[in-house]
């Protein structure tokens, strides 16, 4: 209880997220994500960025591009780092807005510190190559990474412990460079808020938001020449991808920062360390937004036209032990595999009926609880039943499809079962997952709403239309709505008719019908203001494309700026990619 109390006296430090310090400093160093107290990159990096974002496409296993390949996204890092890209991972692969081609898979494991993984024959990588080949994957095809680290109880000794982990990042780009030939980009953040861990603990504050600084000089390290960070521009071999900053995850506990975000106490686990699920969630969602507005994740990351992304949930899921076997554990969560003299196994079942074959991708998705793992055989037998299956009336599994490594809590493990799945006469398919060790792997089901899941790649072209709006059911972010198909692109052609009316391009023909517009004014003062303006003004849900000026007349030497953007059922555009590539966060518009 004395911990307790002392941890809830930290609800705030009163230090400002890094990237509303803009210009001001910290103990003598400048705030901003990048050089120059900005939160943007200096143009030369955003353009080299974007030019390396147009390189990635699906490859083959041998890295070739190949209309028929793959994208594979990987997370590098710690516990928080799995448990945070574990969550969003489950969320993107029920996401059909995204591309299907694009292969996410959480490769963080719990207790990788960045003095772990700084050593390029550090067990981590080994782990990270065996779920990248269980999920079929071959290093040539990483072209995207995700890099969230941590040293455990660093000392409070700014900016010493803050230049270290620095410079341990350094050799895990480096790492990341000579393992996968094809990575492009690879996206940082720092860690979350750490105030809720009392001094001396695993990571408290301050040292959690100065990690932050650990990042930012990183990445100015490479936008200023470092030769150990060249990602081609400067003279010698390249030893790093082209590095960004992802989204900053940091925030003053419960003090909202610009854009909103708070850490509660509810946020985190019992150890004030690991997020907790809706930690997990608030991370995920500043992922997930941030690649769906993010300039250089526009070549890769929004769906396409060829393959859409279906996402089966299990129908059934249980386990049997012969320790009992007569007894039915289709109701027990969590669903248990176990290895050694008392062996569990799970059992899966999925309908795939309706899904049009053969798909480019079936991945088995499960997020384990305390430790992950396994081999996974096909079972011929789909008959079993959830409330009923038991070890004695067990079907027998077929031969090993896949083995799936060693994973660590609150991460999801993937395994890829698509032969197995177009080769199935009926589409209903059923796995078994065994443990070779006697110790115990452990997953989420359906009894705790986090059930095993399919996720398909599957072809638009053999694929029915359900609505009758054009656009197959794969491939159709909004199935049953005939008024939206596709997340509409950013607006064009905004310009003035004449001298009250201002309008734009219609996005009804490459997203649907049912598409409106939204209208953001605002002083010209505050066109930077990427967070909202107090003065701005929105005039939304507008059916046509043009609009008598609802803005006031500015004052003489004044002026406002306009931006619109498209919204469906599917979701809205960005307002726009100029300004460095930034988005508007949010605005007055809901």
């Amino acid at each position: 209880m004395l911990f307790a109390a002392a941890s809830l006296m930290l609800l705030a430090t009163g230090l400002p997220p890094l990237h509303d310090l803009g210009e001001g400093t910290y103990l003598g160093f400048q705030g901003g994500l990048y050089p120059g107290g900005a939160n943007e990159p200096p143009p030369a990096h955003q353009q080299a960025a974007l030019a390396k974002a147009a390189e990635i496409v699906p490859r083959d296993a041998a890295g070739n591009p190949s209309q028929d390949g793959a994208i594979g996204m990987i997370a590098v890092g710690m516990s928080n780092t799995t448990h945070e890209f574990g969550a969003f991972e489950r969320n993107e692969d029920r996401n059909r807005n995204r591309n299907a081609r694009l292969v996410i898979m959480d490769t963080g494991f719990g207790g990788q510190t960045a003095a772990i993984i700084a050593s390029p024959t550090a067990s981590y990588w080994t782990t990270m190559m065996q779920r990248l080949a269980a999920m079929g994957l071959t290093a040539a095809q990483v072209q995207v990474a995700w890099l969230k680290e941590a040293d455990a109880q660093p000392p409070n000794d700014f900016p010493g412990h803050a230049m270290l982990l620095r410079d341990e990042l350094e050799s895990v780009v480096n790492n990341l460079h000579d393992k996968f030939p094809n990575l492009k980009l690879c996206y940082l953040s720092s860690r979350i808020y750490g105030g809720y861990s009392a001094p001396g603990t695993l990571n408290p504050e301050p040292q959690a938001y100065e990690s932050g600084f650990s990042v930012k000089w990183l990445v100015e390290d490479q936008i200023a020449g470092d030769p150990g960070l060249s990602y081609g521009q400067v003279a010698g071999p390249v030893r790093a991808p082209l590095l960004l900053w992802g989204p900053y995850l940091w925030a003053d506990g419960t003090t909202p920062r610009s854009d909103g975000l708070t850490w509660q106490l509810s946020d985190f686990e019992g150890d004030h360390v690991h997020p907790s699920a809706t930690g997990e969630q608030k991370v995920a969602a500043l992922l997930s937004s941030f690649f769906a507005r993010e300039s250089t994740a526009a070549p890769w990351w929004p769906a396409r036209a060829d393959l859409g992304l279906v996402a089966l949930d299990a129908t059934k899921d249980a386990h049997v032990s012969a320790a009992a076997p007569a007894a039915n554990f289709g109701s027990a969560v969590p669903l248990l595999s176990q290895g050694g003299a008392s062996p569990i196994t799970a059992y899966v079942g999925f309908d795939a009926s309706g899904i049009a074959r053969p798909v480019a991708l079936a991945k088995l998705s499960l997020r384990v609880v305390d430790a992950g793992g396994g081999r996974v055989s096909g079972v011929t037998d789909t008959s079993w039943g959830e409330g009923t299956i038991t070890w004695s009336t067990a079907p027998a599994a077929g031969a090993t499809l896949v083995t799936m490594p060693q994973s660590s809590r609150d991460g999801t493990i993937a395994a890829r079962v698509t032969g197995n799945l177009n080769a199935d006469a009926d589409g209903r398919l059923s796995y078994a997952i065994d443990f070779p060790a006697a110790s115990q792997a452990s997953y989420h089901d359906r009894e705790d709403s986090d059930p095993p899941r399919l996720v398909l790649g599957v072809a638009c072209a053999l694929s029915a239309d359900g609505d009758g709006d054009g656009r197959a059911d794969p491939c159709d972010c909004a199935p049953a709505d005939p008024s939206s198909f596709a997340l509409p692109r950013e607006v064009a052609g905004v310009r003035w008719l004449d001298t009250v009316t201002i309008a734009w391009d219609a996005s009804s023909a490459e997203a649907g019908p049912g598409t409106t517009y939204d209208l953001l004014s605002g002083a010209i003062a505050a066109v930077a203001e990427f967070d909202g303006d107090p003065g701005d003004l929105c005039a939304g849900a507008l059916a046509g494309t043009q609009l008598p000026d609802p803005t006031p007349q500015p004052a003489a030497g004044d002026g406002r700026y306009f931006l619109i953007r498209a919204v469906n059922a599917c979701g809205s555009s960005r307002w726009e990619t100029s300004s460095g590539g930034r988005d508007r966060a949010r605005s007055s518009c809901p």
